[in-house]
């Protein structure tokens, strides 16, 4: 991989347990967001199912990555994870080369927004 890292991931807690899983991805969030690398790293609950998320990492590059996958907060957070799911998460990394933030094609209507 070369570039930046983003990884995407599927994961499908356990209604019963929702407020502890809730508490590890806090948890998670503000310990990985500090290390060196880390552009994004967030949970989302998804519209249709409260207990299936969406959790989105980018990083700097590879070795930054790969730090992090080594790292006591991910170590802690896979030991604390597994038995809080309904079945295995599903992860994609992918490699970027570039980005490109698409800007409004003209100013904002305010009566149009609400």
């Amino acid at each position: 991989m070369a570039g930046r890292v983003v990884a995407i991931t599927r994961i499908h807690g356990l209604a019963g347990r929702r407020d502890e899983l809730r508490a590890l991805m806090r948890d998670t969030e503000a310990r990985v967001s500090r290390e060196p690398g880390c552009r994004r790293y967030r949970f989302a609950t998804t519209l249709d199912d409260p207990d299936e998320y969406l959790h989105v990492q980018e990083w700097s590059d590879d070795d930054a990555f790969i730090a992090h996958q080594r790292s006591a907060a991910f170590r802690d957070y896979q030991q604390a994870l597994f038995d809080l799911l309904a079945r295995p998460s599903d992860m994609s990394i992918h490699s970027v080369a570039s980005t490109t933030s698409p800007q409004p094609s003209g100013e904002v209507d305010p009566r149009r927004v609400d």
